[in-house]
């Protein structure tokens, strides 16, 4: 059947298949991306936890992504997040591009943190319109296109794994080659979706505001949503603010309540319990070294793990 014997709008189908693309190039970013940790590894020498941390920045991202893209896209509409999404695939390579080998080691994970978090926002925020996009283009037959839509993420991952096992094990190829890969599908859906117009969404046509959509998650539901992003900003945004400023105050006390130990500038890791994200970042940056933060480089240097040095 065509597509507007089935679909609601002439371009159903391109836009199904943009979706597809799109879903696609997230698949492939994220099979590249979890092939490559040995290879960061070896050029910046992170640790197990500090990739650990790398890799947990693509579901914090995905989680912003979907989150904010789901109450938004109501208002927005489908076409300017699918712009967004599609900056951010683009900015997230040249974020991670930007850590190169013989680089302080801070400095890589800086980039590689925020570019493996910029990289999942997009796909967040992909999921949030490409969902109700489909759903609303095919209102007939929604189970069967959103298994088409979504046969395109393990599809991507197969890919980015392959192209790890090819181009990675046996060709020795540069990791920065390996995950511009993911490019190529990027501008396909690019291509696909520019210059096509979006169906409204079924809550924008039916006149529902965020409010009443926001009825659905309940009091407990929000409740839960804005804990985590709590935790976040508190556990993972610190650290980064502390990066750029150098300001003692996103590790402080007053950032951080649950930890009492004695705050001194821009560093303060105590080395009697595990390191937390935020000094992680910190203590690996200090731009007026410490104390606290000479310890934490002389237990990097000597090849010990943060989580295990004690004082």
């Amino acid at each position: 059947m065509s597509g507007t014997s089935e679909g609601i709008a002439p371009n159903a189908k391109r836009l199904l298949w943009a979706g597809f693309l799109a879903i696609l190039a997230a698949g492939i970013g994220a099979g590249v991306r979890g092939g490559i940790l040995a290879n960061w590894a070896a050029d910046f020498g992170f640790t197990g936890t500090q990739l650990g941390a790398i890799g947990g920045a693509g579901f914090t991202g995905f989680c912003f992504g979907i989150i904010i893209g789901g109450v938004v896209v109501d208002k927005v509409g489908y076409g300017k997040l699918v712009v967004a999404a599609f900056l951010f695939h683009v900015l997230s390579a040249f974020i991670t591009f930007a850590a190169t080998k013989g680089q302080a080691q801070s400095t890589a994970y800086m980039f590689l943190y925020l570019g493996t978090f910029v990289f999942a926002l997009a796909n967040g925020t992909l999921e949030a319109v490409a969902n109700p996009l489909v759903s609303t283009l095919f209102p007939k037959n929604r189970t069967h296109y959103l298994n088409i839509l979504h046969a395109s993420w393990p599809a991507g991952l197969v890919i980015g794994g392959l192209i790890g096992w090819i181009l990675g094990e046996d060709m020795h190829v540069s990791w920065k080659i390996q995950l511009g890969l993911f490019l190529v599908p990027t501008v396909l859906y690019g291509i696909a979706f520019f210059g096509q117009h979006f169906p409204k969404s079924e809550a924008s046509t039916k006149g529902l505001s965020v409010g009443d959509m926001l009825k659905e998650v309940g009091i407990l539901g929000s409740l839960v949503a804005c804990g985590l992003i709590g935790l976040f900003f508190k556990d993972q945004l610190g650290g980064v603010l502390c990066f750029f400023t150098a300001n003692d105050f996103f590790t402080s006390a007053a950032w951080d309540t649950s930890r009492g130990a004695s705050r001194s500038p821009c560093c303060s890791w105590s080395g009697e319990r595990p390191a937390s994200q935020s000094e992680r970042f910190c203590c690996s940056s200090c731009s007026s070294p410490t104390p606290l933060s000479a310890r934490w480089n002389s237990a990097r240097t000597a090849g010990f793990k943060t989580s295990r040095v004690t004082s």
